[in-house]
């Protein structure tokens, strides 16, 4: 695609840039900027890798104004975000693949109602009372359970689960064996025996959720589990049942949540994150890997620890917990000294 092509199609998504140097260069993928070619776009947005920029082989590249007359022997992309510009520039340069074809290896149930640019991969399976909306793609090995509704131009790859009267806005990308609307932990204790709870609830995702592989997302006991609008969630996370999580956050690998924890809007939490059951987190809130978060969090901030505690507490205990062994040798010699005193006197 020519540069100026792409400046184009940038400008038509509303973004502010300014193309210097040579339009019809002709970019046919992205890369790094250490690790270029002519065909190549590349991005440039932390100073430490100014060497690189000033060095690059890219045909092109995306940068903030600031850093322009740093950028030598290469056309630019002047843009104010270039990380974001960066990730429109990769969409149109690889563009998702769909099909409107079924497969006559698929089974689609007679009841199920699919719009016709609906692509169906070898070896899924749709039941009764299904819909899927216009543009989305069922992948190979797909599980689409009776009474489930989906709706346009979504993603749903390969061995993915959906179970029964789950709900997917628009565009909404599930990645490969993640379950959605699985049994959550539903157990009674009598008498020493697990009695098992049906779990009545259903699972359901609001528009332009995006959910990694092997997620599992519980349906919920009675009421649902929610997943609202904007939201990302990395592979290998488990939300369990009754769990809301609000709008436009983002959730890294091996977070778990238990049953019926809310988190607050535009939250991110890092990986290996865990939330103990039945407590309220704070919209804006924000989780350092490893974190514990054992009770309600009222006030938005970074925490981290276990349990979870404002960042600024946990470095400052951190620090102490380096120094332990020294305080311990301390301790020791001063309470030698005042033995050695009380028997002087």
């Amino acid at each position: 695609m020519k540069l100026r092509n792409i400046v184009n199609q940038l400008q038509q998504l509303g973004v502010k840039v300014e193309l210097i140097g040579l339009g019809e260069v002709d970019i046919q993928n992205v890369s790094s900027l250490n690790n270029s070619c002519a065909t190549k776009i590349s991005f440039f947005k932390d100073k430490k890798y100014l060497s690189y920029l000033e060095e690059t082989s890219a045909g092109a590249v995306i940068l903030a104004p600031t850093y322009q007359t740093f950028c030598h022997h290469t056309s630019m992309l002047v843009v104010e975000d270039p990380y974001y510009v960066y990730a429109l520039v990769a969409q149109l340069l690889n563009p998702l693949q769909n099909t409107d074809q079924k497969h006559p290896d698929a089974s689609i149930d007679d009841t199920a109602q699919l719009a016709k640019s609906v692509g169906v991969m070898a070896q899924a399976v749709i039941q009764s009372g299904v819909i899927i909306k216009e543009g989305t793609l069922i992948g190979a090995g797909a599980i689409i359970e009776k009474g489930v509704t989906i709706g346009k131009d979504c993603r749903i790859l390969s061995n993915v689960v959906i179970s029964h009267d789950c709900i997917l806005g628009d565009n909404v990308t599930v990645e490969a064996g993640a379950v959605i609307g699985g049994d959550g932990f539903g157990w009674a204790n009598h008498e020493g025996v697990w009695v098992k709870i049906p779990q009545l609830g259903r699972v359901i995702i609001g528009d332009d959720v995006s959910i990694g592989n092997n997620v599992c997302i519980d349906r919920g006991a009675i009421e649902d589990t929610i997943i609202e609008n904007n939201c990302i969630i990395d592979n290998m996370v488990h939300i369990a049942h009754n769990v809301k999580i609000g709008q436009g956050s983002a959730i890294a690998g091996q977070t778990g949540f238990a049953g019926s924890t809310t988190l607050g809007k535009n939250c991110t939490v890092a990986g290996q994150v865990g939330f103990s059951g039945h407590i309220t987190i704070a919209d804006n809130t924000h989780f350092l890997a490893k974190a514990g978060a054992t009770h309600s969090i009222s006030k938005s901030g970074v925490y981290s620890g276990f349990p979870a505690i404002p960042v600024s507490e946990w470095q400052k205990n951190s620090v102490r917990a380096r120094n332990l062994d020294k305080m311990a040798k301390q301790i020791k010699a001063l309470q030698k000294q005042i033995d050695e005193l009380v028997e002087q006197y």
